[in-house]
């Protein structure tokens, strides 16, 4: 059994329990599908070359030699809005970029709680037309909340080494009035000059940004707490691209998942920012803003993260400042954002705490079925182990960690709300995250690799109404207390009838006796009824055919048929 560590919730209990998908190796069982429900998530005709081939070998992209200077000019009374209120609209400076150019610009404060940091992040706006560094908007990240200065430039870097098309991640100093107000991390922005500067065959495709409490991959959004997508396009703000995408994610029959989600998809680039969400430790995705870009010409949807100075493992500093010594936290389990994520509990645990009855389990059905599946499961893996050995290989990662840190020394030493105790320590608090991350992470490779199934979902016939169950271990289980749900984030309420099942004996259950409704399309779980992510199976489904049911191989348990 998989260990319960601090913070996994009921990581411990379900991981050894799951199960889902087609094994790697194994051919998909695409005959038994049915075609015609699936039109409306086919590409179109113009489908094109897929972005550039991607590296087999992870490599750091080169560091930059010199911090270059941003320096702004606002009259204080303007500057002095920003203070008084966070949400203040964009107000007109002076710009003077590195290369000397002088620019007349509209800025703001940029982020979410990060308005309310004392070292401020700040978005840069230059006129129509004019581009600088091939770009019109700027992203000045404070990184206030990371004394290391280091998790979200570091994730950034990894997803370039990866090859996979990323916001270019850039130390800059900034001065405004004639202050100086530290080191920042000025981030690309995604929008149509990152399209074209990133190899998209689509220059104009259509980009959505993920809303608050989001990111989820649902069809649906829930008002209460959360915010819908927002969309950037040429053709007035569309959403048909986007629901097309999130079809595919919550309804291609299993059989098909692989294959239907390869060619809508750019499935590769997203297992390698998986990767690199298990290298650095990241966290809370639902509140990144992270992106969606349709590209019309290759037909497929790319996922570009945002917010990666979420990371559970940042260096926070106190305000003021007060120097503690602090280790990182390097324990978030593998499969982030997803219901193999205990954190996910612990989130939704502290959202209830504050407020009773609002919230639900927040999290992505893009990577729960991603983990589900046995075949793209085993490539995550192997993804994880490459990009620990090549990227966190002490050899090459304690020697950019030391170079970020001289390249940035000079200035943050002498900048306001900086930490100074703690930006000196960081050196050792990053090559001991390394250290513990790396033990952690292959630990968890080796627990996935050996684990073996247990009780699952081994059919559900939606138009007949029943869901059965099957013992694949070697030793009785019982249904006592179990959940079958229909509603993945509600996985409480205990409705199986108690039985005991001896290896390899099934149990049907009905619609009626569980107490819900079967959909012609959609999920089904199975939970212990003692967490939100408690789950021993889950399965996503399409409808099918009259007459048509999914069902688990009797010989192969890991490949689901349509009979």
């Amino acid at each position: 059994m998989i260990e319960v560590r601090k913070g996994w919730g009921w990581l411990g209990l379900f991981t050894v329990l799951m199960w889902g998908g087609c094994t790697p190796g194994e051919s998909l069982n695409t005959e038994q599908a049915s075609p015609e429900r699936l039109e409306s998530t086919e590409p179109s005709d113009r489908v094109g070359e897929a972005l550039p081939a991607l590296p087999t070998h992870f490599t750091y992209p080169p560091l930059q030699t010199k911090v270059e200077q941003y320096t702004v000019e606002i009259d204080p009374a303007l500057l002095a809005l920003f203070e008084k209120d966070e949400d203040t609209p964009e107000q007109p400076a002076a710009l003077t970029t590195p290369d000397g150019a002088h620019w007349e610009v509209m800025v703001r404060l940029r982020g979410n709680s990060s308005r309310g940091w004392p070292k401020k992040s700040w978005r840069i706006e230059l006129p129509k037309g004019a581009r600088f560094d091939g770009r019109r908007k700027f992203n000045l990240i404070s990184e206030w909340r990371d004394s290391t200065m280091m998790f979200e430039k570091l994730g950034y870097d990894m997803l370039a080494a990866m090859g996979v098309p990323t916001p270019k991640a850039t130390y800059v100093r900034l001065v405004i009035n004639g202050k100086f107000q530290g080191v920042y991390l000025d981030l690309e922005r995604v929008d149509n000059n990152f399209l074209d500067n990133h190899g998209f065959a689509d220059t104009e495709g259509t980009i959505y940004r993920c809303g608050g409490k989001n990111c989820e991959m649902k069809m649906t959004f829930d008002k209460v707490y959360q915010r819908d997508w927002e969309v950037s396009s040429p053709d007035n703000g569309t959403k048909g691209p986007l629901n097309d995408f999130l079809n595919v994610v919550n309804y291609t029959p299993e059989p098909d998942f692989v294959r239907i989600l390869s060619q809508r998809f750019e499935l590769e680039h997203h297992l390698r920012e998986l990767a690199m969400d298990a290298l650095i430790d990241n966290a809370t995705v639902e509140d990144s803003g992270s992106y969606l870009i349709h590209d019309a010409v290759t037909g497929r949807v790319s996922y570009v993260p945002w917010d990666l100075n979420n990371t559970d493992a940042t260096y926070v500093p106190s305000n003021p400042p007060t120097g503690k010594i602090k280790n990182a936290d390097y324990e978030h389990p593998l499969f982030n954002f997803s219901l193999f994520d205990g954190r996910v509990e612990d989130e939704y645990l502290a959202r209830e705490e504050k407020e009773p009855k609002r919230f639900k389990p927040i999290f992505s059905n893009l990577n729960t079925r991603i983990f589900l599946n046995p075949e793209l499961r085993e490539r995550e893996l192997a993804l994880v182990e490459q990009a620990v050995d090549e990227l966190l290989d002490p050899g090459l990662i304690h020697a950019r960690i030391d170079a970020i840190h001289a390249l940035i020394a000079p200035y943050m030493r002498n900048a306001p709300y900086t930490d100074t105790k703690q930006f000196d320590d960081a050196p050792r608090y990053m090559k001991k995250y390394v250290k513990e991350r790396t033990d952690f992470l292959r630990e968890q490779v080796e627990d996935w690799r050996a684990w073996k199934p247990e009780l699952v979902i081994q059919a559900v016939n939606a138009q007949k109404g029943w869901i059965e169950l099957r013992n694949l271990g070697t030793k009785k289980v019982s249904t006592s207390g179990l959940v079958i749900t229909t509603d993945l984030r509600n996985a409480k309420k205990r409705n199986v009838p108690s039985h005991k099942l001896q290896p390899g004996e099934t149990l049907r259950l009905t619609q009626s006796q569980l107490g819900l409704k079967l959909a012609p399309k959609g999920e089904v779980g199975l939970f212990n009824g003692k967490s939100v992510v408690g789950v021993l199976d889950a399965f996503y489904y399409g409808e099918l055919p009259s007459g048509k049911f999914y069902e688990r191989s009797k010989e192969a348990p890991t490949r689901w048929e349509v009979h």
